[in-house]
């Protein structure tokens, strides 16, 4: 806008300023160039989203951006994983069980507490969950690592551990019985489950039940016993 007359200043209107022939076509001919290389990200999202497997399409979405194509854990998914945990847990006759999944960004997809099973069952599996995605490793690895002075972090293993429980405000339980749920190709971790009810061993394999029998992966060094 053109500085207005102090004096005149109510009488004189604002006055815009057009921009220029050559700045208007030096536009235009930018977004003219950008089509082709826009049309060309699409086309190779497209081709990363056909790479996932459709055999596991009702437990995995696809969203997709201009660079890369990313797994999301689904509902049906979710579900399955808690049904099949708690149906592990009946066929050993184990105490009565909560169930957590979790996104990849720790939020709750669905949960489940049976009959019987404290209130605060759901705390605590939330919290083996939880640890799993904060810290991309499983309850059980962060437990044996804390305790043991070979381990990764050594002789600061106890107070690794003691730290993290702190950091995160008490949302951390490092015991055995919460596990990553890893994508369809084993390298990132698309949500995580979280098991309490019975002893953490039990809780642990009732998770690894629930996820296997979907279709989807965990890392096989965190069996029990392994």
């Amino acid at each position: 806008y053109v500085p207005r007359h102090p004096t005149l200043d109510h009488r004189i209107p604002p006055r815009k300023i057009k921009p220029s022939r050559p700045y208007r076509i030096a536009v235009m001919l930018s977004v003219v160039r950008a089509i082709p290389r826009a049309l060309a990200a699409g086309l190779n999202s497209q081709a990363c989203t056909a790479m996932v497997r459709p055999a596991f399409a009702n437990h995995v979405q696809t969203r997709t951006s201009m660079t890369h194509a990313t797994e999301c854990l689904t509902l049906a998914a979710a579900e399955a994983i808690i049904e099949k945990a708690i149906g592990s847990g009946r066929d050993k006759n184990l105490k009565p069980l909560c169930v957590v999944v979790l996104d990849s960004g720790g939020t709750v997809i669905a949960s489940k507490r049976e009959d019987g099973a404290s209130f605060m069952r759901f705390d605590v599996a939330m919290a083996k969950a939880y640890g799993c995605l904060a810290l991309g490793i499983s309850m059980r690895s962060l437990r044996d690592g804390g305790s043991n002075p070979t381990g990764p972090w050594g002789t600061w293993g106890p107070q690794f551990v003691n730290s993290v429980v702190s950091i995160s405000h008490g949302k951390i339980a490092p015991v055995p019985g919460g596990i990553l749920i890893k994508s369809l190709d084993k390298v990132h971790n698309i949500g995580a489950v979280g098991v309490s009810g019975d002893t953490s061993d039990n809780d642990e394999q009732c998770a690894l039940a629930g996820v296997e029998a979907t279709g989807l992966a965990s890392d096989p060094c965190w069996r029990v016993g392994v």
